[in-house]
């Protein structure tokens, strides 16, 4: 990824294994399999077929280019079709483990979608469960920012043990009285971060910029600091309080500025990314040489 956050300023909250993380973990033969792959053409009776179509999908979606393609069409229309998700694949060979990432907007949905993502995968490969919980409306407000016309960040286009759309970047996890802040990193040319917090409430709060905070041209691959740490740092201060849970923070590269002045501190996000749509399309007419991105990060809150 050529824009995230930097490393270890909040960091996410231990998740304890579902039960059906815990089952799936349970029963995989990943000895088998890659036994069955460094030994082609030795007998293979032993691994599940299932197993072994999924694993090939993976790690040589070259070979039998049909039954690959087949098997990862129907894994990426299962990702697809869960309503107001973000799901993501990553496929270890190593272990024999596929772990699904990202998030889904009610708990109730969880163990259909393992269940399901398990059938397809077969008895020989386990599914790891590491999705989170994003409820509405912050789930549904990520429809309208991947609509704005910028491109999401990633460095995972062409990562065949990846599958399905990229979720978040991190999760950053505060609890209540703590100050919101976190580091990140500018993508590698010179832009123009605008970072939003987009709250339970349907509304977006500008982190960078605002009237406290001025925009700022970020050299290539350089550190920028949202929020502040204690009370005499410059910027931004948010104390974390209730009510408690799931939110985002969303970051927009630019290559040059989108508008200028500030936006007020709160505004409803909706009316907000119809403007940041106008003028993002307004920046890329006025310059071929425009670049921008995104990427977004979860903001897990609780009480003391």
């Amino acid at each position: 990824m050529v824009f995230a956050a930097a490393d270890a300023v909040a960091q996410p909250m231990a998740e304890a294994p579902s039960q059906s993380q815990a089952l799936a973990h349970s029963s995989p033969q990943a000895s088998s399999i890659t036994a069955a792959l460094a030994f082609q053409g030795g007998d293979t009776n032993e691994v599940d077929p299932v197993s072994l179509a999924a694993f090939q999908s993976f790690t040589r979606p070259g070979d039998l280019a049909g039954q690959a393609a087949e098997v990862r069409d129907g894994l990426a229309g299962l990702l697809s079709a869960v309503p107001c998700a973000r799901l993501q694949l990553s496929f270890d060979p190593e272990t024999a483990v596929l772990e699904l990432r990202g998030h889904l907007p009610d708990n109730g949905l969880r163990a259909p979608v393992l269940a399901a993502l398990q059938a397809q995968m077969g008895r020989d490969i386990a599914v790891s469960d590491q999705m989170r919980l994003l409820p509405r409306p912050q789930c549904g407000a990520l429809s309208g920012i991947s609509t704005v016309g910028l491109p999401q960040s990633t460095d995972q286009i062409t990562n065949p043990l990846l599958l399905g759309a990229d979720a978040q970047a991190r999760v950053l996890s505060y609890s209540g009285g703590e100050k919101l802040f976190f580091d990140l990193t500018a993508p590698d040319y010179p832009a123009y971060l605008y970072v939003d917090y987009f709250d339970a409430a349907g509304d977006v709060i500008h982190l960078s910029p605002n009237a406290t905070v001025a925009l700022q041209l970020s050299p290539p691959k350089s550190a920028l600091r949202i929020g502040t740490k204690s009370a005499g740092d410059p910027g931004l201060q948010i104390t974390v309080g209730p009510p408690y849970g799931q939110e985002i923070a969303v970051a927009f590269a630019a290559s040059s500025p989108l508008y200028a002045g500030h936006r007020p501190l709160i505004e409803a996000a909706p009316a907000y990314l119809d403007f940041l749509r106008e003028q993002i399309a307004r920046a890329k007419a006025q310059d071929t040489d425009f670049k921008g991105e995104w990427v977004y990060f979860l903001i897990e809150t609780q009480a003391e």
